[in-house]
C-alpha cells in the first residue's frame, strides 16, 4: 500500500504545518517497513548459526527484530501525531458526548 503525505494530512485533526517532519519521518520509516517486510516474507525466520564452540543454533532472522522495532517506531510517530486508534476513539466519544444528557 502506497501512503502518502496528502492521506496523513487528511487524518490529522487541527493539522499544522509543524506536523510535516513527523509526518515525512513516518513516511519514510513507512517505506523502510515495507522494504524490510518483502525482504522478511522471501528469507527464513529462522537460520541456523555455528558459535565458536562448533554448536549448531537456530536463531532468528536479525530482520525479523528489526521489523519489529520499527512497527514500534511507526506506532509512536502515529501517537504523537493523535492518530492511534485509542485516540480516535477518544475523539469520537468526546464529538458524540457520551455521558451527557
Amino acid at each position: 500500500m502506497q501512503l502518502t503525505k496528502k492521506q496523513l494530512v487528511s487524518y490529522i485533526d487541527g493539522y499544522k504545518a509543524s506536523d510535516d517532519i513527523l509526518i515525512n519521518l513516518y513516511l519514510e520509516t513507512y517505506e523502510f517497513y515495507c522494504r524490510l517486510r518483502d525482504e522478511l516474507k522471501e528469507s527464513n525466520l529462522m537460520y541456523e548459526h555455528t558459535n565458536k564452540a562448533g554448536a549448531t543454533n537456530l536463531v532468528k532472522n536479525p530482520l525479523s527484530i528489526e521489523l519489529t522495532k520499527t512497527v514500534q517506531t511507526l506506532n509512536n510517530l502515529l501517537k504523537s501525531l493523535g492518530l492511534t486508534a485509542a485516540q480516535r476513539e477518544k475523539i469520537v466519544e468526546e464529538e458524540e458526548g457520551f455521558g451527557e444528557y
